[in-house]
Order: C-alpha cells, then structure tokens, then sequence
C-alpha cells in the first residue's frame, strides 16, 4: 500500500461518515439529530482511524500472513479495538454524554474485529489483498 497519510485518513473518515448513519440510530437521543450524528461520527471514527492504523503496524511483522500470523492479526485488532473504545469513550464524555449509553468495553474489541473482518471481505472480493490471502 503506498497510499499518503491525507488520503488513507479521509478515506477512512468517509467511511466513517457512512457507517455513523447507521450507527446514530443505536444512541440515545441527546441534543437533536445533528449533534447525536456528531456524536455517533466521533465512535465510529475512532475505530476506522486507529483500526486502519493498527492494521499497518501489525502488517510490519514478520510471518502476519501464516497461521499463527492471523491469530496475532486477529488479537491485534481486538486489542486496537479496545484503545479505539477507549479514546471514544473519553470524547463521549467529553461531548456531555453519558457513558451508562454505551456498551462495556470490551465490545469495541468485538467491534473492530466485525469491522476489520467485513473490510477484508470486502477486498478480496474486489480481488485486493486481503486478511484472508495465505501469506
């Protein structure tokens, strides 16, 4: 992937203006739609961000295509997903809302492997490499 920094964010920001249409109907109502958007944007851009970039780091290791290389690839995204809940989680509070409206933590880990896995499956089949291509 030789993609600039600009780019690879705003592609993942576009899809993160996507996905919080859907995502904005999962969050209590707060201040009127467009700052219940904002809010719901500001979650899923954190897993979009970070995940992409936590994909690129563990694609810097050695062997990440083998067996044993998607089972670390796999707890990386769950434990990136994790951090990716957590700094939402801080701009959830920061934006007024409460936290008693999200769900534990440990489903951003969940989250970001759905998300990680459905992206995936979407490269391969556009015949991109993929999670799933063997290494």
């Amino acid at each position: 992937m030789n993609e600039s920094h600009l780019t690879a964010v705003g592609r993942n920001v576009g899809v993160a203006a996507v996905a919080a249409l859907g995502a904005v109907w999962l969050f209590p109502r707060h201040a009127g739609w467009f700052w219940d958007y904002f809010d719901a944007f500001t979650v899923v851009v954190c897993f979009t961000v970070i995940g992409y970039y936590v994909e690129r780091l563990v694609l810097l290791l050695p062997d990440v295509g083998t067996a044993a290389g998607r089972l670390v690839r796999v707890t990386a995204w769950f434990a990136g997903g994790l951090w990716s809940y957590v700094v939402a989680r801080f701009l959830w509070i920061r934006w007024g809302r409460d936290l008693a409206d999200l769900p534990a933590l440990i489903w951003g880990g969940v989250f970001l492997v759905a998300l990680e896995v459905i992206l995936h499956t979407g490269l391969k089949l556009a015949g991109r490499p993929s999670a799933f291509d063997r290494g």
